[in-house]
C-alpha cells in the first residue's frame, strides 16, 4: 500500500503572508497528482494526519521547551522564547502554531507505524520533514523534529534506520539527534555550510562514540549540477545503504536543491531527483518520505509529484494537455510533463564543483568504515 498524508486544513496554514515556508505547496501537489493521473491506483490511499500525541514529543524534545511551545500556541511571547529560537523572523510566535506542528508531525508518526506494522510499503508526508528543530530550540522554520521523534521510536523498537536528506540545507537537527548512535545511518547531501544555512554539515562531521562513521555529510559547492551531484551520490549512497541494511529508510525530499529555488544555490533539475528516488526505491521495501524545504512553490510541488509517481512506479499522464481553460500552476512550465530539460554548468565553475565533489567522496571513502571495501 502507498499512503499519502494530506489535509486541506494544514495546507491552508500560514506562518505569515511573507514567510517563505508555504504549507500550501501540499495543495499544489494534490492538484498535480490529479492532473497527471497519479492518485487512482487501488493500492494508493490518502489519509488525514492525526495530531501527534504530546507525550511523544519527549522522545526527542525537552519538557521545558515543550512548555514554551504551548505558550507560543496561544500567541503568548516571552524573552525566554527568544533564547529557544522562538519569536524571530524564521520561527515566529503564532496562535495555533503547536497545533499545526503536531498535526503535520502526526503524519510522519502514523506513516512509520504503518510501515512497522506491515500496513504500507511507501508513505509520503509532504507536510512533514522538520529536520532543523533541536531538542530545546526551534530553528529553520522547524519547531518539532518529527523525523527525530519517529526514528527514535524505531530505535527503541530495535530497528536500524537509514536517513537520507536531499534538501539543499544540511539536516542538522537529525544529525545532532543520532550523532552518537550506530543504529541510525544519517546521510545528508546539501549545499556546503560555507555558503548556506545552517552553516554546518562538513564531511569531517562523521559521528562520535558508537556513532563514529554513521554520520555522512556530502556538501556541494554553489552551482553544482546534476552530473556533479549524481557522481557523488552514485559513489557513496548505494554502497552505504546496501552495507548498512536498514529496516526502513527515511527520505527528506526537499525541493530546494532545484536550480529555480530562490533560497539556495544548487543547480539540480528533476533529472537528478528522478535517479536518486529510483535508486532509493530499489533498495528498500519500507520507505517514508517527507517534504522538507522548497521555496519555489510550483517547482517543489512538481518535484513531489514526480517523486510520488516514481515511488509508486506510475508514469505521469497529463489529463489536461492541450485543453482550453485547463489547470494552471503559476507560470505554466509543465508543458505536459513533470520533467525538466537537461541543464549543465560549464567552464571553470563546473571543474571546481566536480573537483570538490571528488575530494569529498575520497575523504569519506577513507574515513567511513561502511565505504571501505
Amino acid at each position: 500500500m502507498h499512503i499519502l498524508f494530506y489535509s486541506d486544513e494544514l495546507a491552508s496554514f500560514q506562518y505569515s503572508a511573507t514567510h517563505p515556508f508555504k504549507p500550501g505547496r501540499a495543495r499544489q501537489l494534490m492538484d498535480l497528482l490529479n492532473r497527471y493521473a497519479l492518485m487512482y491506483e487501488p493500492n494508493q490511499k490518502i489519509l488525514k494526519p492525526e495530531p501527534l500525541d504530546e507525550k511523544l514529543l519527549l522522545l526527542f524534545h525537552e519538557r521545558r521547551y515543550i512548555d514554551l511551545l504551548k505558550k507560543c500556541n496561544s500567541g503568548e511571547f516571552s524573552l525566554e522564547m527568544l533564547e529557544a529560537g522562538i519569536g524571530n523572523p524564521d520561527n515566529p510566535v503564532m496562535p495555533g502554531m503547536l497545533d499545526f506542528a503536531l498535526k503535520a508531525s502526526g503524519g510522519t508518526w502514523q506513516g512509520v507505524m504503518m510501515l512497522l506494522n506491515g500496513e504500507a510499503r511507501f508513505v509520503f508526508n509532504p507536510l512533514g520533514g522538520f529536520h532543523h528543530a533541536g531538542r530545546n530550540y526551534a530553528e529553520g522554520f522547524c519547531y518539532i523534529n518529527d523525523i527525530a521523534i519517529a526514528i527514535q521510536e524505531c530505535v527503541n523498537r530495535g530497528k536500524k534506520v537509514a536517513y537520507i536528506d536531499i534538501d539543499a540545507h544540511h539536516g542538522n537537527g537529525v544529525q545532532d539527534a543520532f550523532y552518537a548512535s550506530d543504529k541510525v545511518l544519517t546521510i545528508s547531501l546539501h549545499e556546503s555550510g560555507k555558503t548556506l544555512y545552517p552553516w554546518s554539515g562538513f564531511e569531517d562531521e562523521t559521528g562520535i562514540k558508537e556513532g563514529e562513521g554513521y554520520n555522512v555529510n556530502i556538501p556541494f559547492m554553489e552551482n553544482t549540477d546534476d552530473e556533479v551531484y549524481l557522481h557523488a551520490f552514485r559513489e557513496l549512497v548505494p554502497p552505504l545503504l546496501e552495507r548498512f541494511n536498514a529496516d526502513l529508510i527515511f527520505v527528506e525530499v526537499g525541493g530546494d536543491a532545484h536550480r529555480e529555488d530562490p533560497l539556495a544555490h544548487l543547480s539540480l533539475t528533476s533529472n537528478a531527483y528522478r535517479e536518486i528516488i529510483q535508486t532509493i526505491n530499489g533498495l528498500s521495501d519500507r520507505i517514508i518520505a517527507t517534504g522538507g524545504g522548497g521555496y519555489n512553490v510550483f517547482k517543489t510541488a512538481s518535484l513531489w509529484a514526480l517523486a510520488w509517481s516514481l515511488f509508486c512506479d506510475i508514469e505521469p499522464e497529463d489529463n489536461f494537455a492541450g485543453s482550453v481553460g485547463g489547470m494552471m500552476f503559476g507560470p505554466e512550465a509543465h508543458s505536459g510533463s513533470l520533467n525538466d530539460p537537461p541543464f549543465t554548468v560549464t567552464g571553470g565553475t563546473k571543474e571546481q564543483c566536480m573537483d570538490h565533489a571528488r575530494k569529498v567522496a575520497a575523504f569519506l571513502k577513507e574515513n567511513i568504515p561502511l565505504l571501505k571495501s
